[in-house]
């Protein structure tokens, strides 16, 4: 696919190369959209098109207004502000997947996406959405797509029927089922590689057929390509779901032109390696000429390509077609989402939560979650101490294929679930990564100066995981030290004798007038001397920030003593 720059401004020309480098976006046209924009965009109109224009969005609409007839034909089109603070999906948000361009435009350049499609709002994925994340192609004869979104919009289940070889993932939304059962009477996704006629179906093409050829020296490419697509007709599969052309490796290059417009790949195999296939395929040329045993049947086997349709004969070629066993990637990310307001969430964690389909988590972390993802969340092992039945199911879904999102308040490396998550993911040896969020140390010292700029330490007083005689002895160090003390979870059980016992190793080493920092889950704080502490309103989702050596009080704020001459 295509795309055209379009800035309406020559002061925007440095935004448009910044634009034009992203390396997912070639190749790349630039039109002068200041000089006879009308005239530039008529020349560029076509389907399979991305079209991003760089100014005003009232602009682009205008400009556009006259060339726009249906999604089926019209071209993707996203407008960029020329302050570069938005990146605003215009036209073709599934068609033409613009909704997955924009946040990846956004993303590399720092711009907020801006996505409006009704599937968004509700945060279901779209049927595009899911074919794109199962590397599957939509096919939609009897234009049903409209109607399955409007319908998932409204809060109704979409049946995805899908054939024996093929088990897709779990997706909110969707009820997974068999095809072997009566097919739905509503509209319905249906996975498979078959034709077969279902007037209610919109299509989802799996990737999942090679065919191997074989061809003489003289030949026609278009009669090849005429074979080859009556090949795949009689046969009844959809050439929608051919990844791969199989052959000779000379003559992969007679082949190249076939697949420049299409997403299929040529391979090639050298005569040793068609040697060692034995079997008898009926290829009495390929045997004499070759002294192999065949091309279009042993290129398949090579491939580890299950057999469907056995060697056809053509005029002057031969095909045979294959099936590769299907299963679609999942992945495993550990997000950090923050302390809990919204606008303390990272770009990059609503990304991830953005590209999962599932989200798993502590019932009080859910609901931390920005409402377009709530009908992402899945509400199991949401209590404490189902830490790792919560691992272990995330992990169970990543290889049925699901991208399952397992989140943490604050940074999920800091008393978070990256611990036995990311062990057991390499155990389980399925692909995951962390995304960091601002662990609430951070947010804490800033709403009361700068109390951490020499180094701090950070400690637990929950003795769920570690016993309290550990969380004791680390206490004691860490008071001998002249570093700034954040102290996590104030768990409710045993909370005052444990806040006594804390007052009494942090007095012996830094005295009761130490200031300590009370700061509450709605951003509410109080200063207090240590001696005080005992008599103070704590709960769970309390901070303490205790002060260093270098800490001083100045106002309703702790500074440090960096070492500056002011």
């Amino acid at each position: 696919m295509k795309t055209v720059i379009f800035p309406f401004h020559k002061h925007y020309a440095l935004l448009a190369k910044n634009i034009a480098d992203l390396n997912f976006l070639q190749p790349v046209q630039f039109v002068e959209g200041w000089k006879n924009s009308q005239k530039n965009l008529q020349k560029k109109w076509e389907t399979d098109v991305v079209l991003i224009f760089i100014g005003s969005l009232g602009i682009a609409t205008r400009l556009t207004a006259p060339f726009l007839k249906n999604k089926r034909t019209d071209p993707g089109i996203i407008v960029i502000d020329g302050a570069a603070k938005f990146c605003i999906v215009v036209n073709g948000g599934h068609s033409r997947s613009m909704n997955t361009l924009c946040r990846l435009i956004a993303e590399q350049l720092q711009l907020i996406p801006v996505i409006t499609t009704g599937t968004e709002a509700c945060g279901y994925l779209s049927p595009e959405e899911i074919a794109e994340r199962l590397d599957c192609q939509i096919e939609d004869p009897h234009y049903l797509l409209k109607t399955i979104q409007s319908r998932l919009i409204e809060g109704e289940i979409i049946p995805f029927c899908f054939d024996e070889s093929f088990s897709p993932p779990y997706f909110p939304g969707y009820q997974i089922q068999s095809s072997h059962h009566q097919f739905p009477q509503e509209p319905f996704l249906y996975l498979t590689d078959r034709i077969s006629f279902c007037p209610k179906a919109v299509f989802v093409r799996p990737r999942s057929l090679v065919i191997g050829t074989g061809f003489r020296k003289q030949f026609s490419l278009e009669k090849f390509e005429e074979f080859y697509h009556d090949f795949i007709e009689k046969n009844k599969y959809s050439h929608l779901s051919v990844a791969e052309v199989l052959t000779l490796d000379r003559k992969v290059p007679s082949l190249l032109p076939l697949v420049q417009s299409k997403s299929i790949k040529i391979t090639g195999y050298s005569l040793d390696q068609l040697k060692n296939v034995t079997g008898d395929f009926h290829s009495p040329c390929a045997q004499k000429h070759l002294k192999i045993p065949g091309l279009s049947e042993p290129s398949l086997i090579i491939r580890g390509a299950e057999i469907l349709v056995g060697k056809t004969v053509y005029p002057d070629m031969t095909f045979a077609l294959g099936r590769l066993p299907w299963k679609p990637q999942g992945s495993l990310t550990f997000i950090g989402i923050g302390p809990g307001q919204p606008n303390l969430m990272t770009i990059q964690a609503i990304q991830a939560l953005e590209e999962s389909d599932l989200i798993i988590g502590y019932e009080t972390y859910l609901k931390m979650v920005p409402f377009r993802y709530q009908n992402r969340i899945l509400s199991i092992c949401t209590k404490m101490g189902e830490e790792i039945q919560r691992v272990k199911k995330a992990i169970e879904l990543v290889k049925k294929g699901n991208r399952v999102a397992v989140i943490s308040s604050g940074d999920s490396g800091v008393f978070g679930m990256t611990a036995p998550g990311v062990e057991l993911a390499i155990q389980e040896n399925i692909p995951w990564r962390i995304v960091p969020g601002i662990t609430a140390a951070l947010w804490g010292a800033s709403l009361i100066g700068s109390p951490l700029v020499n180094g701090f330490c950070v400690i637990s007083l929950s003795d769920y995981l570690i016993g309290w005689d550990s969380i004791i002895t680390n206490l004691q160090l860490l008071a001998q030290t002249e570093l700034p003390i954040v102290v996590y979870n104030l768990v409710k059980k045993d909370r005052s004798q444990k806040i006594e016992e804390l007052v009494d190793i942090v007095q012996q080493n830094r005295g009761l007038e130490t200031n300590v920092a009370i700061i509450k889950k709605d951003g509410t704080k109080e200063f207090v001397q240590l001696q005080q502490l005992i008599h103070s309103n704590l709960d769970m989702n309390t901070l303490l920030i205790i002060g260093g050596l270098r800490n001083k009080r100045l106002g309703e704020y702790l500074i440090t003593d960096r070492g500056y001459t002011l």
